[in-house]
């Protein structure tokens, strides 16, 4: 057993401590007790740290730990973990960091001996753990936030961050190259660590927020957080780092910082053993047609594996109605994943058919049968095809635009399947390539689409409605109409306006939207795409009121504009999109009688800003029918907070919150247009303030 560390050095003479924390955080318990398979962690030892704001932590070359510190310090901290006579090695100052908050959270390579470290930018130095060196800056692409937390997998050679709930838990090369999103920014509880555990083919993740309610996440690789704990003592946490497969190195942001060693009690890897991890497809709901079953396996065993059976079932109210067999030729490594589609395709059946799923492996000499089998349901939903597309209002359920088509967000739209069947843009795609949904209220017109079949995310992926606003089959002289381009960018989501002259389809760039919103995911396991355009009378939204027609042209293009998997209607060729009189028709069905604003739940309302243009400070009205957990929160035009205002449980009232033009590290915001949202129970409603100098 390693013995105790409890060693204490001096704190800076009359300085506090001072801890990057989240203060707004969402305040969470842990979720339970682990799995029956694994005990919740110990606390092995804790080491009081004498730096006055300690950030990060990582073992190095097995014997050391490297703790990063920022403020006045800005050092980055050697220790020995095991001798207790000579704790502090060395010290070294951290050079090319971009605010007093220095290196956060980092990560050894062990292959390498390098130490990444992340800051903000979006960047994160390499640096040679013998000589302390800075070997490389890199820049995260497909991000945008700091790179606060940071996981490195060896079995993966790969890199993953985070930043409170500000941006989405992002996976990246060791180069920074290849950066896309794996869980959206809402689902990132005021993260701040990241440890990526090879031995149990998890993740944890240590949270920033409510001091004793910050319990470590721990997610699987598909990215669902399946369990937590909190440590004895525990307050709010820094980085953190795996050790010696056994041990989570965590860093306490406390009075005065430590650094906790938990230890895990682990059964010994087996030596064969391999199991089915994810059904990739089909997913739970599916659309009429026929679909390719998919599963992912894991190799959970200390060896390579080769020609691994797995078996698909599909039954129907107890009668089998699809068996296949695939052989996963390998090698597996150790930790891999692998997915596996079995052939032939499966035919779905009519709407409203429910099946159950069944996935195994029958690796020989399989020695953990536990992990083998994966069970789940599928339900053939549908989507309609027509050149008329009701658009329904949003009722008391907004989405939130995270890219994430989340069911009960968009339970009140139809689905309407605009692939590209007759192959106008290029390609003919098979139905259920594109799916798209519809949604409205007074002050957005919200849309989705769908892409089950691309499972990956390339620059410029995009798609467009171009809306003739009044119906008239021909484009306003003033150029008051026109279209979007909803893309997914190297900078971003974006929406991009384009204003349509006439009949004959000239037409310009306008530029970014400042009111629209879009985001693209991968969350769910392939690309989807939702957006908000803004209703009103500027030319940069859309003038449409209750009960309204308007035409419109809808594409989907993806792989850098190379290929279009949605195109609706379906009759428009090539040649007749920039023309309105060929458009689909858009029905904004009425609005419920005595609503004045749809986005508005039930027992909360977010009243005008006082004043709507802000130099200095402004007073936000709500009015909240009920007691309940709010959220108050302003964003950036890119869609980026800024401030959390109110988060927590407030009582029934009208109440005024005041945002004093400062972001979340108090800096005074510069000029431009920001937005703020108030969100109780998963539904929002969104308002806007221009800041001038």
């Amino acid at each position: 057993m390693i013995t105790a560390l409890l060693v204490s050095l001096a704190l800076v003479t009359g300085a506090s401590s001072v801890n990057d924390v989240n203060p707004a955080a969402e305040r969470r318990s842990a979720y339970g007790k682990l799995p029956p398979t694994q005990s919740a962690p110990t606390k092995e030892w804790s080491k009081t740290l004498g730096s006055v704001y300690s950030v990060g932590v990582t073992p190095v070359q097995d014997t050391l730990m490297w703790v990063s510190a920022g403020q006045s310090e800005m050092k980055i901290y050697v220790y020995n973990i095991k001798d207790t006579a000579r704790p502090l090695v060395d010290s070294f100052p951290q050079t090319g960091v971009l605010s007093g908050w220095g290196i956060r959270d980092m990560a050894w390579k062990a292959s390498s001996n390098e130490v990444f470290g992340g800051f903000d930018g979006m960047q994160f130095n390499v640096y040679d753990a013998s000589s302390y060196a800075v070997k490389h800056t890199y820049t995260v692409s497909g991000y945008s936030g700091v790179v606060r937390g940071f996981g490195y997998s060896p079995v993966q050679d790969s890199c993953w961050t985070c930043d409170f709930d500000s941006a989405p838990l992002t996976k990246f090369s060791i180069n920074g190259a290849n950066g896309h999103q794996v869980r959206p920014a809402s689902q990132m509880a005021s993260a701040y660590g990241a440890a990526c555990d090879a031995r149990q083919h998890c993740f944890w993740i240590t949270q920033a927020g409510a001091a004793g309610a910050s319990p470590t996440l721990k997610m699987d690789y598909s990215y669902n957080v399946v369990d937590s704990f909190n440590a004895d003592g525990w307050n709010q946490g820094g980085g953190c780092e795996v050790w010696r497969d056994t041990f989570l190195l965590q860093l306490n942001q406390s009075t005065p910082d430590e650094v906790y060693c938990m230890r895990f009690t682990l059964s010994p890897l087996l030596n064969h053993d391999v199991g089915v991890s994810a059904i990739l497809s089909p997913p739970a709901t599916i659309n009429p047609g026929t679909i390719a079953p998919k599963a992912r396996l894991v190799n959970y065993g200390e060896n390579s594996e080769s020609d691994i059976p797995v078996t698909c079932w599909i039954d129907s109210a107890g009668v089998r109605l699809y068996s296949a067999t695939e052989t996963l030729p390998g090698p597996l490594g150790p930790g891999f994943g692998a997915d596996v589609a079995f052939t032939p395709n499966w035919n779905s059946g009519p709407v409203g058919a429910q099946y159950s799923l069944t996935l195994f492996t029958a690796l020989s000499g399989d020695e953990n049968e536990h992990d083998d089998t994966l069970t789940g349901t599928t339900e053939v939903v549908g989507a309609l095809f027509s050149d008329t597309v009701h658009v329904r209002p949003a009722g008391a359920v907004v989405p939130t635009i995270d890219g994430s088509i989340d069911a009960g967000e968009w339970s009140a739209a139809n689905a309407y399947d605009v692939s590209d069947l007759a192959g106008r843009g290029g390609t003919p795609q098979p139905a259920g390539s594109c799916v798209a949904y519809f949604l409205y209220d007074t002050s957005f017109v919200y849309l989705a689409l769908d892409c089950p079949n691309r499972t990956a995310r390339v620059a410029l992926d995009q798609f467009g409605p171009y809306i003739d606003e009044d119906g008239s089959a021909s484009w306003a002289t003033d150029s008051s109409e026109g279209g979007y381009t909803i893309e997914y960018g190297d900078t971003g989501d974006q929406v991009l306006y384009f204003a349509m002259l006439d009949t004959l389809g000239n037409w310009y760039e306008a530029g970014p939207v400042s009111d629209a919103t879009s985001a693209s995911s991968l969350a769910s396991g392939h690309l989807q795409f939702e957006a908000e355009l803004p209703i009103g009378a500027d030319k940069y939204q859309l003038a449409i009121n209750s009960g309204d027609t308007a035409g419109c042209f809808l594409y989907a293009a993806l792989d850098g504009l190379s290929d279009y998997v949605g195109w609706w209607p379906q009759s428009v060729t090539v040649s007749q999109w920039p023309n309105p009189r060929y458009y689909g028709t858009l029905a904004f069905d009425p609005l419920p009688q005595g609503i004045k604003d749809l986005s508005l739940r039930p027992g909360f309302a977010l009243r005008q800003t006082g004043p709507t243009l802000v130099r200095d400070q402004a007073e936000i009205r709500y009015y909240v029918g009920t007691a309940t957990e709010i959220r108050l929160a302003v964003y950036d035009a890119a869609g980026a907070l800024v401030r959390n205002l109110v988060r927590g449980r407030v009582d029934p009232g009208e109440r005024t919150a005041v945002w004093d033009r400062t972001d979340c590290s108090g800096r005074r915001v510069a000029a431009g247009t920001y937005f703020y949202r108030l969100t109780a129970d998963g539904r929002s409603v969104s308002g806007k303030a221009i800041v001038l100098e």
